[in-house]
């Protein structure tokens, strides 16, 4: 294996990582709050918020943003050389987690920090959740669908490339 394999293979493992907890967080944890009294989904979702800076997800998400980068940067400079449809598709796949990553830190990031100002046990608690919840969930799907195509990109990528 030389750099770009490996570089690529564990980008594309860190991608497959992340967009995995983000589709669990769509399908069974944000039906799961939603299915919790308002000032419990409130609660919680903050508390999870809070957590979720200093988690290993955090140090996956960054570290593969990193290895993503410089995925882009190898798929450039050799795409001219052999493997040409190959590195197209490291490419694309390192610019689909980038786009999650970006959704994250544009969307996610401020949402979630305003949130936590929301009163769990305050009577706005129900509107608060339903304003926050609904346009989450929608992000929180297409980050999770790019982080995953971005994997399954690159893992493509490389068997093009071996081919």
């Amino acid at each position: 294996m030389n750099l770009i394999s490996i570089t690529t293979a564990t980008a594309a493992l860190g991608a497959a990582t992340f967009g995995g907890v983000l589709f669990a967080f769509s399908t069974f944890v944000m039906p799961g709050l939603d299915a919790s009294p308002p000032s419990a989904a409130v609660a919680t979702m903050q508390q999870i918020n809070r957590a979720a800076p200093r988690s290993l997800l955090a140090f996956d998400m960054v570290a593969t943003l990193v290895l993503c980068l410089a995925v882009g940067v190898l798929a450039v400079l050799r795409r001219g050389s052999e493997g040409g449809a190959g590195n197209m598709l490291l490419l694309a796949g390192a610019a689909l987690y980038v786009v999650s990553f970006a959704i994250t830190a544009i969307y996610h990031i401020p949402h979630n920090n305003a949130f936590d100002s929301v009163v769990a046990d305050g009577p706005d608690a129900a509107a608060a959740w339903h304003d926050f919840a609904r346009p989450w969930e929608l992000w929180n799907h297409l980050r999770a669908a790019s982080a995953l195509a971005g994997a399954a990109s690159m893992v493509v990528g490389l068997l093009v490339r071996s081919a």
